[in-house]
């Protein structure tokens, strides 16, 4: 480095600023006396012009990941363009500072079972299956001790370990210990290894680390529209990470004190110690035990990581006199060599480690005296640490007492520039003072160099709150100064410390602006709680503190905070911040802002799936725009209210909002997304009424518009609905052509990252699969999307996944396992209190249980089919007939079997719905063969085998051909009939095979 700065003529001080560090750093570490941080070393690359194909070897060097030896650097700068991409970097484990100090003074005691477990999981791992362990235990007992031995351990083996802690000071700021561990895993990974991930997983992990945004500057912009599935996607990417940088070896991943993991941080913990049970990785998580007792929360991540990953908990007991003594006769020195010690310090310290370590810290320091005490005189350890603390913190000499008091308000964790930016120290003296500390054993220095942690968090808490109440509010000032002036980039991060540097200083219009900056990171990151907890916090201080924000300002941070509530399903508190933000504006006449204002409510309630609530809200801004003559937003709530009406099973209000909002697009020639939804909603309403050419031409319509303004969105969605009106269940009976279409509408979303419309596409796509008799493939797929769905808590999908398997079911015969689905589609249905998909999930479920031979509500399937009919829900209706003309016909009623086929068949035949005609023609042949009217019977059936052979539809193709034989039989055809026979059996046994592998068994009975 001191070769290339000279090359460049650069003194130490402007190279230090040019990477915004002090020129006393860069002496450091020219002298190898400190190494620099990852972010630093990378800044020195650029200023140093280290060529690309160098520039990991430099940074490798740099961090002492490997030695300098193998660096081959010319002497003057070169064109960095001209170069090719850097090798790629090895895999190494990390540094034994990554969870902990580099080296411990203390004999390593008390732990040998424990550390024989967790020996033993990693030699396990070769059989190619991971482990995860819970190690937990009181404050000071060890556990960062344990981990820090078994992570040398694994760095003598040669074994990738990725390790990090939380931190209480950084609980509220999402992903901290994830960042850290992406970053950990990006230093090391290859670059081979890093262009497996996808595209999209890349730009997931650039949303928390920028570095991989600058590695891969094309990567796709993330879509907004789906935040749990945001969510869920990070964690997949975070573990492909990982996966990906332990280059097929056994692996290592620790956190430390996860009981102060951010909620954002503890579901990609949980994600990740699910997965290394399918892989060669030891999982370590450690905690403080009594976490699980006082935090509700957080005893539930416990028993959920238990119970989901088989997880092993590992409780650390307190030391036995044997090994507080092992410890006293490796540190007492000959100045506090006293008979009795360790019996002594063993009773006063009951076995606890970090009690013990204090002590013999003190004694060894001269800054206890070890004096002869009565027994019932009070010991060296009072009952609170902290007073053991303060017996160690009394001898830090008074110069540099302030220094310390300084760290203590940076965090547990700070780095030299920082520290000195905020002190205003002579670099030298600064430098001095840290050294006393760390030999001292209050603060440890990372190996990276410029880093310094407290050597235990008990430490600085004491240190923090001893600090008086008014320097303590000028020392967050400081800080909160510094880290504005260092800051390189506008981090969620940085954010959160400032507004928590702020607050505390009661600066409060500097808190309340980062405290709504950092929501605003959070709610990018879709990390709801953290965003709704830095906006909570906003609020309480602008009712606090009133003169810190207008009455502007604060009805926007109610607004912001009701959309975060909505967003993250607390639909009461959403709506109270709502209402006042409505009630203000009301009061100052401000009736345009108003009326966006209930627009917003509105979509709060819909999605809470409070359809009464929505709908009331959007008809008085409906009412609001037709007043100011506002056709844009008028359209706008039309085609909203038309959602809510179709989403609660009243298609045929559905149909007049829709049409009123297409009629004002044409009449006003609207182009963009007002016209794009009106449009679509036009054809869901066809859709929803059994119109299938109607809906297309309006999807097609709305798909050409939203082309046009390059909406990838509504692109992908009137796609997927073209292929929803082509299924033969419910449209064309064009299958292939469903296919192609739901194809389409998933490579666009999946590009566009458009997670909202993965779950009915993959469900249409197994539905046409289970349709044309690749059962076990769709069963299988069926199964996925659900459990993802329900990982998402998408209750609308589920309903809609749990129909399509409950139908799916039916077609195998496969009846109890179908009514146990529908059963739980029912209770979903009414926990939620969403009625879409109702009646077919009703009518599934009567069919099921007619099959079973169970009792049947046929007045209640009466009642919802005449719902389905009075509300032009055709499309349900058509489900309804199907069902009640094979419950009519299994109990002995022809002429009701055959009554609901006409209808069925009446409004299939118009409107070009094939399947359907010929499920209606199949149970009119039925109905007719059990009234020994053969000849009609066989002109149904056999055309109802013709149409389902055209279509595809292979079960019902099997029932109208068993249905043909049965009447052939009848009338004395037998060899005709054992052909037909022949055909259903051979259809029958391709419907079994498909079913190997599944786990399912089919169950069709064919007379």
């Amino acid at each position: 480095m001191r070769r290339r700065r000279k090359a460049l003529d650069l003194t130490q001080e402007a190279l230090g600023q040019r990477v915004c560090c002090s020129g006393f750093t860069i002496r450091k570490i020219e002298a190898d006396e400190r190494r620099p941080s990852r972010r630093l070393a990378e800044r020195l690359a650029a200023a140093l012009a280290i060529p690309d194909k160098e520039r990991r070897d430099f940074l490798d060097a740099a961090r002492a990941l490997h030695t300098a030896d193998r660096l081959r650097l010319k002497l003057t700068p070169v064109d960095t363009e001209e170069h090719a991409e850097a090798p790629a970097a090895s895999m190494h484990s990390p540094s034994h500072s990554a969870i902990g100090a580099a080296s411990d003074a203390a004999p390593f005691v008390g732990r040998n079972n424990e550390y024989g477990l967790l020996l033993g999981l990693i030699a396990r791992l070769t059989a190619g299956a991971g482990h995860t362990v819970l190690i937990e235990g009181e404050p000071g007992i060890g556990k960062s001790r344990l981990m820090r031995e078994v992570a040398r351990y694994a760095h003598d083996q040669d074994l990738p370990t990725l390790a990090t802690n939380c931190y209480a000071i950084e609980r509220a700021t999402p992903y901290q210990p994830v960042i850290d561990l992406v970053t950990r895993a990006f230093d090391r990974i290859s670059a081979t290894a890093l262009r497996t991930l996808a595209p999209v997983s890349l730009a997931e992990l650039a949303a928390l680390v920028p570095e991989v945004g600058e590695r891969f500057p094309d990567l796709p912009r993330l879509s907004n529209d789906f935040p749990e599935a945001r969510q869920a996607r990070l964690s997949r990417a975070v573990d492909q990470l990982l996966e990906a940088s332990r280059g097929g070896r056994p692996a290592v991943l620790m956190v430390d004190d996860i009981q102060w993991a951010d909620e954002a941080s503890v579901q990609v913990l949980h994600y990740l110690a699910r997965h290394a049970a399918q892989r060669p990785v030891l999982v370590i998580y450690a905690y403080r035990d009594e976490a699980v007792d006082s935090d509700e929360r957080f005893a539930q991540l416990v028993e959920s990581l238990h119970r989901d990953t088989a997880a092993r908990r590992v409780s650390l007991a307190r030391l036995g006199y044997a090994d507080t003594e092992k410890i006293v006769a490796a540190l007492a020195g000959t100045n506090i060599d006293a008979p009795g010690l360790a019996e002594r310090l063993h009773r006063e310290t009951e076995g606890n480690p970090f009690f013990l370590m204090s002590i013999l810290q003190s004694l060894s320091a001269g800054e206890t005296p070890l004096e002869p005490r009565a027994s019932d005189a009070p010991g060296m350890l009072p009952d609170a640490l902290r007073d053991a603390v303060r017996v160690r913190l009394a001898h830090v000499p008074k110069a540099i007492r302030p220094v310390l008091e300084t760290a203590a308000v940076l965090g547990r964790r700070f780095d030299f520039d920082t520290l000195l930016d905020v002190t205003r120290e002579p670099e030298a003296q600064l430098f001095d003072a840290v050294e006393v500390l760390v030999k001292r054993r209050l603060l440890r220095e990372e190996p990276e160099g410029g880093v310094y942690d407290f050597s235990h968090d008990k430490l600085r808490e004491v240190v923090y709150r001893d600090i008086g109440g008014a320097r303590r509010r000028l020392l967050h000032k400081w800080v909160a100064g510094a880290l504005e002036r260092l800051g390189e980039v506008a981090t969620h991060e940085r954010d959160a410390q400032l507004a928590e540097h702020y607050e505390r200083a009661h600066v409060w219009s500097k808190a309340l602006h980062y405290l709504i900056l950092a929501a605003e990171r959070s709610q990018a990151l879709f990390a709801m709680r953290d965003a709704l907890h830095w906006l909570d916090r906003a609020v309480a201080l602008s009712e606090s503190h009133p003169e810190s924000l207008d009455e502007s300002q604060g009805l926007a941070l109610y607004e912001r905070r009701g959309t975060a509530r909505a967003q993250a399903g607390q639909t009461l508190g959403a709506v109270d911040d709502i209402r006042r933000v409505i009630d203000a504006l009301r009061a100052g006449g401000e009736r345009e802002k108003t009326r966006d204002a209930l627009i917003q409510l509105g979509m709060a309630y819909r999605r809470a799936d409070q359809y009464k609530e929505a709908s009331a809200c959007l008809t008085e801004a409906l009412a609001e725009s037709r007043a100011m003559n506002d056709e844009r937003h008028a359209a706008d709530t039309l085609y909203h209210l038309g959602t809510v009406a179709w989403s609660t099973g009243q298609n045929d209000q559905a149909i007049g909002f829709h049409q009123q909002a297409v009629e004002i697009c044409e009449r006003t020639d609207f182009t963009d997304l007002v016209a794009v939804q009106a449009y679509h909603g036009r054809g869901e309403a066809y859709f929803a009424n059994a119109e299938p050419v109607a809906a297309i031409e309006c999807y097609s319509r709305s798909l050409e518009l939203a082309r046009g303004i390059g909406d990838k969105s509504y692109e992908s969605e009137n796609l997927m609905m073209i292929g929803h009106a082509c299924v033969g269940t419910r449209g064309l009976g064009d299958y292939p052509r469903a296919m192609a279409n739901f194809e389409a509408a998933l490579d666009i979303a999946r590009a566009a990252d458009l997670q909202w419309h993965f779950g009915p596409t993959l469900i249409g796509m197994d539905h046409i699969r289970a349709c044309t008799g690749h059962y076990g493939e769709a069963w299988t797929g069926m199964q996925k999307t659900l459990r993802w769905l329900e990982s998402l808590n998408q209750a609308r999908y589920q309903l809609i996944a749990l129909n399509g398997i409950g139908h799916l079911l039916l077609d195998l015969g496969l009846n109890e396992l179908a009514t146990e689905h529908l059963e739980r589609g029912l209770t979903l249905g009414r926990d939620t209190g969403i009625l879409f998909w109702r009646a077919s999930i009703d009518t599934h479920l009567a069919v099921a249980r007619s099959r079973l031979g169970q009792k049947i509500d046929t007045a209640g399937l009466h009642t919802t089919l005449e719902q389905t009919r009075r509300t032009s829900e055709r499309y349900m209706t058509v489900r309804c007939l199907d069902g009640m003309a094979e419950i009519a016909l299994a109990a002995g009623d022809a002429r009701g079997c055959r009554g609901y086929g006409d209808e069925l068949l009446a409004i299939a035949a118009p409107n070009g719905l094939r399947e359907l005609e010929a499920v209606a023609r199949r149970w009119r042949g039925e109905a007719l063969l059990a009234e020994k009217d053969y000849v009609a019977a066989q002109a149904e059936l056999s055309r109802a085998a013709a149409l389902a052979e055209d279509i595809g539809r292979v079960r019902l193709e099997m029932d109208a051909q068993s249905a043909w034989a049965r009447l052939l039989a009848a009338q004395g055809q037998s060899d005709v009939a054992q052909r037909h026979g022949a055909k259903a059996r051979a259809i029958a046994e391709a419907i079994e095979k498909s079913l190997e592998s599944s786990g399912l068994e089919a169950r069709l009975h064919m007379s």
